[in-house]
């Protein structure tokens, strides 16, 4: 009977650590059938929904208005974490209202954002200008340098062991 109980146990404890980043009250706000796709080709006609996007960090910037990141879209796995092996749909924008350390929000650094569609920005990248879907967080959820976050083995039961490269 002991035996019964250590593996519920373990079941659970596994679900919780499989589960997303992003909390399931934020979740629950957002439309799941949205794609990144449609967000990025009409930012304006979807002000005020709640999306959750993952990507790399390009560049984050302090500016008056808060902090600005600007990030390379990437599809997620099931816990939220950007997939940088498969095709990117683009950058996006982040615009924190307080201040992120920059040395920490650096270039190269994995992130998850649920958070608000204020529409588009347009900045210049090289010499063009690019039109950028606006988002203001609700929640932010930076990955552990070096792979960390995703077990390397997995045993059924929510048990892995992750190894860092």
């Amino acid at each position: 009977m002991r035996w019964h109980w250590l593996i519920v146990l373990a079941s659970l404890l596994g679900c919780v650590a499989c589960g997303s980043v992003i909390s399931p009250q934020v979740q629950s706000l957002t439309d799941p059938e949205l794609s990144y796709a449609q967000l990025a080709s009409n930012p304006e006609a979807y002000v005020g929904k709640v999306v959750i996007i993952a990507g790399t960090i390009i560049e984050a910037v302090n500016t008056p208005e808060g902090t600005r990141l600007v990030l390379l879209q990437y599809p997620t796995n099931r816990r939220g974490r950007p997939q940088t092996d498969a095709p990117s749909g683009g950058r996006f924008l982040v615009l924190a209202p307080e201040y992120l350390e920059t040395a920490i929000y650096r270039s190269g650094r994995a992130l998850t954002v649920a958070g608000e569609v204020r529409g588009q920005r347009e900045l210049p990248i090289g010499e063009t200008v690019y039109r950028y879907p606006l988002l203001t967080p609700r929640e932010v959820y930076l990955w552990p340098e070096g792979g960390g976050g995703s077990p390397l083995f997995h045993f059924g039961f929510g048990f892995g062991f992750s190894k860092s490269l």
